[in-house]
């Protein structure tokens, strides 16, 4: 009796060491094992870049400069235009800006979330051609496009996100007070999310518009970009980059901080597998090749 006892206490230290074992391998591979090699670095000629998009059309990057002080409205800010490989095409292309800094296309605007005003600009010709105030403090940050042309903004002050109808900005979503938003992605069956206080990337179906957390300790969450494998690059303004699986897997890519260099409001480039950053106080463009590392 007692060896049938000792038996199946060993059989059941055996089973629970291998399930150990198995969730360990799972978690691993929900992770790909990514990293970042730099490809490129803009020169300095840039004031204070906060973001950068990729027209995909025009093959070419346009890069928001809020030079400065991203939250006075000085005037000083502009758009330049640059090229996949960072030579600045046009410095000042769009001027007269105050803090410009997420950018989004619908159809022939480049719009720009400028401090309180949503700015529209003619994307052919530079030349702005409307401007969408908000009342109060909304520190408008991010934008994203949906696939019919849709505008939607993020509210770090107001902590809001932002849907531009008929003309007007009208609040679909508000979060706590304090979180501050910031990084957004639209996809068809929900928004995606990052905020900047309360380090959290979230997720908001459309169907229920109720926030679902996808990963936490985020950082001060900045630009959100898919990587085309389900998984998506966050920038940590404060000098991160991680890579979040589809099962909300973070893992650190890069960390700048203690060489005082932010990784600001990046976009990415599935196609080619490039990653472009903006370094904020650094003055440049940062170009990343982002590939699987050998384990």
């Amino acid at each position: 009796m007692k060896n049938v006892l000792l038996l199946a206490i060993v059989s059941l230290l055996i089973s629970c060491n291998s399930t150990s074992k198995k969730k360990v391998d799972t978690a691993t591979s929900e992770a790909p094992n990514y990293k970042l090699e730099l490809l490129w670095e803009s020169d300095t000629t840039m004031r204070t870049p906060e973001s950068v998009l990729i027209d995909r059309k025009r093959d070419i990057l346009y890069v928001a400069c809020v030079n400065e002080n991203p939250w006075e409205n000085d005037g000083n800010g502009f758009i330049s235009k640059m090229d996949k490989s960072g030579k600045v095409i046009d410095l000042k292309w769009i001027e007269g800006l105050n803090g410009p800094k997420g950018m989004g296309i619908s159809g022939n605007s480049l719009f720009i979330a400028d401090i309180n005003t949503l700015v529209e600009a003619n994307i052919e010709t530079g030349q702005i051609i409307n401007k969408i105030e908000i009342e109060g403090q909304p520190d408008i940050n991010d934008i994203t496009v949906a696939d019919d042309g849709t505008v939607y903004v993020s509210g770090s002050g107001s902590v809001t996100i932002y849907k531009l109808e008929d003309g007007s900005l009208n609040s679909i979503f508000e979060g706590e007070e304090g979180e501050r938003f910031n990084g957004l992605f639209w996809e068809k069956d929900r928004m995606l999310l990052l905020t900047s206080n309360s380090s959290i990337f979230y997720a908001i179906p459309w169907a229920t518009m109720q926030a679902k957390v996808i990963a936490t300790n985020m950082g001060h969450g900045d630009g959100i970009a898919p990587v085309g494998d389900g998984g998506y690059i966050c920038t940590n303004w404060k000098g991160a980059i991680n890579y979040v699986s589809s099962k909300g897997i973070a893992t650190e890519l890069i960390n700048t901080e203690t060489i005082g260099e932010n990784n600001a409001d990046a976009d990415f480039s599935i196609e080619e597998q490039i990653l472009y950053v903006p370094t904020f106080f650094k003055n440049q463009i940062k170009a990343y090749k982002l590939v699987k590392s050998e384990i």
